[in-house]
């Protein structure tokens, strides 16, 4: 990345009274935490013989499974992120159904839950508590109980990892330890640089719009990141994937009607057919006079470039809402929505 303004608002230590910066730098230490309370959970009465996963979830629960879906793509357990209120139709007692809520109360996540033992799926919860932690004790549900105290968003880490460890311990999946283990020490030297590189890319982002792009198969990344702005910074963000956008969107550069900044998130895991779209995208953005960053995701193992992504993300969107002034904790617009919305009975 090139020289910018490193400059942010001389009080903006006051726009961020809850310390999402010290949240966000935690996540090496959630990622192990989560995997490790999954341990004691007893799943003794499930059978592993299942062909399948479904991984049930709003928000950074969804985005959880999501990104846990683009880690185990190399593996051979196909697994399914719904984000509605029902299960799919060919849903039955040989799926594995996570039911991921952080709070426990969010009504699609009940609603499924429950569709789900309906179609007699065998089911694991992950929540801090609240109604689903209620429900699954009723009936002896195995629940991963996280901690709270965390925006859901923050907390995404530990039930990556949660629902990874079940995996594994289930058999559904290749033990994964030992980069989970390294993951801390992965991150930790290159945090500097990714909070260097946040700040940089947040000034570029003052008065633009941000579009991701990534490859399909870390599509969950480029998602992260529009979430991310969305609910810390505040704004309108979009996500899209090669090559299908060379399909349909690249035609949309000819009248952005917009003021936007591409943000090309290039693996080394990506098709060289890919890379060679990126490549030419790229050149199309910059004939058109978009403005861009292309940003390489290095690490040693594929789990620490996923998450020094979601870091460099979580970052830029977090001093993104430093420069607009706005607290990146608070979601009043969604928490004002949900009791417009008044309670849900399933």
């Amino acid at each position: 990345m090139t020289e910018q303004n490193y400059d942010l608002p001389e009080d903006y230590h006051k726009f961020d009274p809850q310390d999402m910066r010290r949240a966000i730098l935690e996540t090496p230490l959630l990622a192990e935490k989560g995997y490790k309370i999954a341990e004691p959970v007893d799943i003794s009465k499930l059978n592993g013989k299942y062909t399948s996963v479904i991984i049930a979830g709003m928000g950074g629960s969804s985005i959880a499974g999501l990104l846990l879906q683009s880690y185990l793509a190399d593996d051979k357990i196909h697994i399914h992120v719904v984000q509605d209120y029902y299960m799919p139709a060919w849903a039955d007692e040989k799926t594995l159904v996570f039911a991921c809520s952080y709070s426990g109360n969010t009504e699609e996540t009940l609603s499924t839950y429950k569709d789900a033992r309906r179609k007699g799926c065998a089911v694991l919860a992950v929540a801090t508590g609240g109604k689903l932690a209620e429900m699954t004790k009723m009936v002896r549900v195995p629940t991963v109980i996280i901690p709270t105290g965390y925006q859901p968003r923050v907390a995404m880490a530990m039930q990556f990892f949660a629902m990874l460890r079940l995996l594994e311990r289930l058999r559904l999946v290749e033990s994964k330890a030992t980069d989970v283990l390294k993951l801390k020490d992965d991150l930790k030297p290159l945090i500097p640089s990714l909070e260097k590189n946040a700040v940089v890319l947040s000034e570029k982002l003052i008065h633009k719009t941000p579009i991701i792009y990534t490859s399909t198969r870390f599509g969950p990344v480029g998602y992260r990141w529009k979430c991310q702005f969305n609910e810390n910074s505040k704004v309108f963000a979009f996500n899209n994937v090669f090559s299908e956008m060379n399909h349909n969107e690249t035609e949309g550069f000819e009248h952005p009607r917009g003021h936007y900044h591409a943000i090309l998130l290039k693996f080394t895991e990506d098709h060289r057919r890919v890379q060679r779209r990126m490549s030419l995208t790229k050149e199309i953005i910059i004939r058109k006079g978009i403005s861009d960053t292309e940003i390489g995701i290095r690490g040693p193992s594929l789990l620490s470039k996923l998450f020094s992504a979601v870091l460099l993300g979580d970052l830029t969107s977090y001093y993104l809402a430093l420069r607009l002034r706005v607290n990146p904790s608070e979601v009043h617009i969604i928490e004002n929505f949900k009791k417009d919305l008044g309670p849900f009975v399933a």
